[in-house]
């Protein structure tokens, strides 16, 4: 039997509609456009490592073209402040490239800029020369939209975008004499370059196409990826000059290399000129394709408002009534966040690039890549999932696309192949949870298998760094292989993940020969410090800077990015098993609370280092404030969730804690401002503190679950009872299967700690 999202069924029984819901004192649900509540300038500042990377350019849900500006400051571009290409506290900008990715660690794409200006000379083949101040005042974005104006020039510059085109609108002052549209294909962001380019020019001067052979900082670790061109000018220009770095070249039909680019000069123009790009990451036959069938006879303001038209009908799938402004603010554009990536990377005829760089035709789903899996599979697919179940099976297809035309699952793959970035293999907890979660619509079998391959067979690329070692001791020892616990750690989720799918799907022997390697991260305990730590081959602990052990190291080598105290909790699918680690319940709990209240060590560079202690910027330790329902103290659960949706996201530039990571942190804050939290890899949801009176998923009008806490408010925020589907609930967890048949999980708030759950 096929299990939809939230299951066979309607999910709230009773009320046909949703606003008011016809029930007395039952506050109505908010018919105001989601889109009006998104703030895309959330999360895209900060500083170090809390800057947020958002990207602010227009984009639909999941698109392929991102445009946006790549801006720099008066004293230039630090990468680690531009993996996006933009922050808000430059006043230049270079132009406006035509695709990005949000929220990574780490700078890509940002390919083929576009520039307007007054005038062309030798000067402006270069980014000094073409770069311009922006009047930051002007500056505006919201779902499908962005725009601002460039002072220096008095040019209003905006952007909006389709599925596979760009579209910009440039309204030069009406005195410019002779406006310049400057197409530079060599413009790179730092730590990325351009092997390698074509622009070739219509003979009338209305088109252009090419493409762009682009190294980013995560795409070129597996050769880069070629986007594909096919630009069209509203108004042809009168005439061009094509260069090739220092080497201009007045009418030439085409511009090579890795510094090519071309000019065009426009007389008066008739209007502001508008440019469409269609964009391939297949060949130029594909962007002209993808241009004719998205953008023709269209123009910028009708795509404008489709784009928000787009936003409007994912985002309504989530629905509150409740909560402050601000909550709702932060809310919609964290799911607003969560829903830019993956991307969706075929042209309009199902044809894509594949991990082998061969063309390939999409049969019954949709392609997409840039999957940041350690991160993601924690919240983003378990989200994407019971929302979005229709793409959540797309990236599951992808994923298996991947393995078969490249040879294994990817750990974190963008554009065109492998980037090998970060540790573990995420993939099989993705597929394992997509499955558990009732997207069932593939080949279960063969994602199965490889899954079990990828969990047990030495890989020489993308596999599991030690895993003979791990299978023969429980954990990958610290002396023969580096990262070794955060290796074990990463190991035993997924091999919990592949337990509970063997489970589902009746295969006991794997089920409990995976369920064994998934507690293997127990023979890292030492019971002397309470911490999980590095251990050798032979069983004794790895040795320390000085022969100390410092849980507050956060560059410690036997962890990745994050430091003992972090890395302590990371056994979201073994609460019981971690938790009974500790001598008492209560000791689990007294040292989580330390994890929280431990004020960080003092000093004087603190806002731009990691934190030590819990961080909500990092992904290892993002569900501990869940497992306090594990170690009988649910009440620290709702106060913590509650503290930490209250400090670590805000709703300026600098509102999220840390890189989103494609939607990570986001979807952590749709999750918990929901009041209940999935363990990746595994059936359960624990259940937390909503923010909202009500919260409502509804992936279909058949399909909904609604989470119910009358009374919600920034006080109120302890449960004392709860019910799902009338049926009284004593702890705070309930499994996929409960809501199999129904949903809706009514919650009683008190401003006091309760003794439920305990």
């Amino acid at each position: 039997m096929k299990r939809s999202a939230w299951g066979v069924c309607t999910l709230i029984l009773g009320c046909a509609g949703l606003v008011g819901c016809g029930e007395p004192g039952i506050p109505a649900l908010d018919e105001t456009d989601p889109a009006d509540y998104v703030e895309p300038f959330i999360g895209s500042g900060g500083l170090y490592f809390g800057y947020g990377s958002a990207f602010v350019g227009p984009s639909r849900p999941f698109g392929l073209a991102k445009p946006g500006p790549d801006t720099v400051g008066d004293n230039g571009m630090v990468a680690f402040h531009h993996f996006s290409g933009y922050h808000p506290d430059d006043s230049l900008v270079h132009g406006f490239s035509q695709v990005h990715i949000s929220g990574t660690g780490a700078t890509d794409y940002g390919a083929l800029l576009l520039v307007p200006a007054l005038f062309f000379g030798p000067d402006k083949v270069r980014e000094s020369g073409y770069k311009t101040r922006m009047d930051k005042s002007t500056e505006v974005a919201s779902p499908g939209y962005y725009a601002v104006t460039l002072s220096e020039l008095g040019v209003r510059a905006e952007l909006t975008a389709t599925e596979r085109v760009a579209v910009h609108r440039y309204t030069f002052p009406p005195e410019a004499a002779g406006p310049v549209l400057i197409l530079d294909a060599s413009h790179a962001l730092p730590d990325c370059s351009v092997e390698d380019a074509r622009v070739e020019v219509a003979g009338d001067g209305s088109a252009a196409s090419g493409f762009v052979h682009y190294r980013g900082a995560l795409t070129g670790r597996s050769g880069g990826f070629r986007l594909y061109f096919a630009l069209l000018l509203s108004q042809p220009a009168a005439g061009w000059t094509a260069f090739q770095g220092d080497e201009l070249t007045d009418g030439a039909p085409l511009a090579l290399g890795s510094e090519a680019g071309v000019a065009f000069r426009f007389g008066a123009l008739e209007a502001p000129l508008t440019v469409k790009i269609g964009l391939s990451y297949v060949d130029v036959e594909g962007a002209r394709a993808n241009l004719e069938a998205e953008v023709a006879g269209r123009g910028f303001d009708e795509l404008r408002d489709e784009a928000r038209g787009a936003w409007n009908g994912m985002l309504s799938r989530v629905r509150v009534a409740g909560g402050t402004e601000l909550e709702r603010r932060k809310l919609y554009t964290a799911l607003y966040h969560a829903l830019l990536h993956p991307t969706r990377f075929q042209d309009v005829d199902g044809r894509y690039t594949g991990f082998d760089l061969q063309i390939h035709q999409a049969e019954g789903f949709t392609y997409h890549t840039d999957f940041s899996m350690w991160d993601t599979y924690r919240t983003l697919h378990p989200l994407l999932g019971v929302l979005y179940p229709e793409v959540e099976r797309d990236l599951v297809l992808s994923l298996l696309a991947m393995r078969a035309q490249g040879g294994f699952l990817p750990r974190w793959p963008a554009a065109t192949g492998y980037t090998g970035c970060m540790i573990g293999t995420p993939a099989d907890v993705v597929l394992a949870d997509s499955y558990l979660r009732g997207v069932e619509d593939f080949d279960v079998e063969y994602a199965y298998q490889a899954v079990v391959e990828n969990a047990t067979l030495p890989m020489e690329k993308i596999g599991r760094d030690g895993v003979e070692r791990y299978l023969e001791l429980g954990y990958v020892p610290a002396d023969e292989f580096g990262d070794s616990a955060a290796l074990t750690l990463e190991y035993g989720v997924a091999d919990g993940a592949i337990a509970t799918w063997a489970e589902a799907l009746g295969k006991a022997d794997d089920a409990a020969a995976f369920r064994a390697h998934a507690r293997g991260y127990q023979a890292l305990w030492d019971p002397d410090t309470q911490f999980l730590r590095g251990r050798n081959a032979d069983g004794s602990w790895a040795a320390d800077e000085g022969g100390v052990f410092n849980p507050l190291d956060w560059a410690a080598p036997y962890y990745v990015e994050g430091t003992a105290w972090q890395y302590l909790w990371l056994a979201p699918h073994d609460p019981a098993g971690l938790l009974g680690l500790f001598p008492t319940p209560e000791e689990a709990a007294a040292k989580l609370e330390a994890f929280f209240a431990t004020p960080e060590p003092e000093n004087p560079l603190s806002e731009f280092l990691p934190k030590m202690y819990y961080w909500q910027g990092n992904e290892p330790d993002i569900h501990a404030a869940y497992l306090f329902n594990d170690a009988g103290r649910p009440d620290r659960a709702q106060y913590w969730v509650r503290h930490v949706l209250a400090t670590s996201f805000g709703d300026g530039p600098d509102g999220l804690p840390g890189n989103d990571d494609l939607g990570t942190m986001s979807a952590w804050y749709v999750w918990s401002a929901a009041g209940i939290y999935p363990s990746a890899g595994q059936e359960w949801y624990w259940v937390g503190s909503p923010l909202f009176e009500r919260f409502v998923f509804e992936p279909s009008p058949e399909t909904r679950l609604e989470v119910r806490a009358l009374g919600a408010s920034a006080t109120r925020m302890y449960v004392s009872a709860a019910h799902l589907n009338g049926r009284r609930l004593d702890a705070p967890r309930f499994s996929q299967r409960d809501i199999q048949q129904g949903g809706r999980l009514d919650l009683d708030l008190q401003d006091q700690p309760a003794e439920w759950g305990r």
